[in-house]
């Protein structure tokens, strides 16, 4: 019977990976939008669908990673 990675699996791997990108000193303070997100992901080689990045975005917003600042 075939099988693959479940979503959530997916998703934790996922938001993990971004975390650790974001985290990093020089995105440290840098606010950012769904699509500049995306851009960042993409220059780094990782492809994203913009479904995709809004869930990882809700992900990190659940774990208190990020939080939304006002423009």
């Amino acid at each position: 019977m075939p099988f693959k990675v479940s979503h959530d699996r997916w998703l934790q791997v996922e938001a993990d990976r971004v975390q650790v990108i974001i985290e990093m000193p020089k995105f440290w303070h840098r606010g950012w939008t769904p699509q500049s997100l995306q851009e960042a992901l993409l220059d780094l080689g990782l492809e994203y669908s913009m479904p995709q990045i809004t869930e990882i975005n809700d992900e990190l917003h659940r774990r208190a990673v990020v939080e939304d600042v006002p423009e």
